[in-house]
């Protein structure tokens, strides 16, 4: 047997820690002797705590280590509760990653903030045709526009339809970042059946737009809207409302950034 002070030396918890797992019937002494009161640990014990310390470095509780320490709690909860552990590690760990590439798109821009200009010759205004397209709309977050395009793509292939350019348009935003209400969709050359999630549709003759080809990133707010913003009010033009800003990607040669594609920004104007 090792007194308390002993076996925190041997264990390298401290004294306190100890006493407090005894609080909470986490790790009770092997032996209380009543006329001193001094807590007394078998080595045995140091494997029983060994679990405890490696539960608590996997991130559960003190309450939940003690409930898994319990000789009376079925394998299959135990199980339960790691597997809700490793969903909680996993959601963390997506959230991290969802920060760490921002962090990396922000160093992105700083790097090349001056080598990215966009000047007034850059916007082209031009008369955009009808366009029949197949489309789905969805009020979702930005980085969920390749699941819709996934989605999209395998009802045009099981009809063995040609799909032509991708577009995306933007209806807008009016509560939360994760709800924005995007509609991606596919030029056809001939019409196919719709489903309960995908629409055919006929996007208008536009008379004029205002565009610009653009690099971007998938990771990132498009930065191009800002400039034909900038050139849209700066020579005499506002944007049509209701209109959605339609962004098409152009196919251009592979890069070394598999996160960048080529696009051409499309914004309904008319003259002020």
């Amino acid at each position: 047997m090792f007194k308390i002070s002993e076996f925190s030396k041997i264990s390298q918890l401290s004294v306190k820690t100890l006493r407090y797992y005894d609080q909470m019937n986490l790790l009770k002494p092997a032996h209380i002797d009543k006329f001193t009161s001094y807590r007394y640990y078998s080595a045995d014990q140091l494997f029983e705590l060994h679990r405890i310390l490696a539960f608590k470095e996997l991130g559960f509780s003190l309450e939940q280590i003690r409930q898994m320490m319990s000789e009376h709690i079925p394998i299959e909860q135990i199980k339960g509760m790691f597997r809700l552990k490793q969903h909680e590690i996993q959601s963390m760990l997506e959230r991290e990653q969802a920060k760490l590439d921002r962090i990396k798109e922000r160093l992105y821009l700083i790097e090349h903030e001056n080598t990215n200009h966009l000047s007034a010759h850059d916007v082209v205004l031009k008369e955009v045709e009808p366009q029949l397209v197949m489309s789905f709309r969805q009020k979702t977050a930005m980085d969920q526009i390749p699941e819709l395009f996934r989605i999209l793509d395998g009802h045009l292939q099981s009809y063995g339809q040609s799909a032509l350019s991708k577009l995306v348009l933007w209806h807008g935003c009016e509560q939360y970042e994760d709800e924005m209400d995007i509609e991606v969709a596919r030029v056809l050359k001939e019409p196919i059946p719709e489903n309960p999630l995908l629409t055919l549709r006929q996007l208008p003759k536009v008379p004029m737009m205002a565009t610009l080809i653009h690099h971007c990133r998938t990771a990132s707010r498009c930065s191009a809207s800002t400039e034909l913003a900038i050139w849209i009010e700066r020579n005499g033009y506002r944007m049509i409302e209701h209109e959605p800003r339609r962004e098409i990607c152009v196919p251009h040669a592979p890069s070394n950034d598999p996160e960048s594609y080529v696009a051409e920004l499309q914004i309904a104007v008319e003259r002020m």
